[in-house]
């Protein structure tokens, strides 16, 4: 093989090598920036205790950036960015929240998020009722609520083929439990 070719073959061979390993770094740096809906945690991991908690915006647009608040001891808490990228399905996920955790969730466990297949409800438990925070469903999936009673509540995620009920309850303790279903 003449000295030229081979001298190409080695270049292309490099040039191509170094291009592929730039592109999946890249790739992979992208996808750990894209932003992702907030997650509530524990609040005895969090918040030392549930009157420092700030609610979540009922509206379906771009949510407008939550200032500080803060909490007993005088800490500032700063709440995550929210930031909303739009989905690449025709359908949007929305998000259905209530202004915030009422006085008679207060004194329980704490604020939970609990996952489906179908979307993310996060609860707040109280000592005798359970008080709905938010419910992100995923895309393709509608949220429909329901609360008869003070201490059970039932979160229901629904698309054309999948059904995820979960239901949080804080008797005779606080638990919730998800039921996932086929159509």
């Amino acid at each position: 093989m003449p000295r030229l070719t081979r001298y190409l073959l080695i270049w292309l061979s490099c040039t191509a090598a170094s291009v592929t390993a730039v592109m999946l770094t890249v790739y992979f740096v992208i996808g750990l920036t894209r932003p992702t809906p907030p997650a509530a945690r524990s609040v005895q991991a969090v918040y030392p205790s549930p009157s420092g908690l700030v609610g979540v915006p009922a509206s379906s647009a771009a949510p407008t950036p939550r200032t500080p608040s803060a909490t007993p001891t005088g800490t500032p808490v700063k709440a995550p960015p929210t930031t909303r990228t739009p989905s690449p399905s025709p359908t949007r996920a929305t998000v259905t929240a209530t202004p915030g955790p009422s006085p008679k969730c207060t004194g329980g466990p704490g604020l939970h998020t609990v996952p489906s297949e179908g979307g993310k409800v996060t609860v707040q438990y109280g000592r005798t009722s359970v008080c709905f925070v938010s419910a992100v469903p995923d895309p393709g999936f509608r949220t429909s609520t329901q609360q008869t009673d003070p201490d059970t509540l039932v979160v229901v995620f629904t698309s054309d083929d999948h059904r995820s009920e979960i239901t949080a309850t804080v008797v005779p303790t606080a638990k919730a439990s998800v039921r996932e279903t086929r159509l």
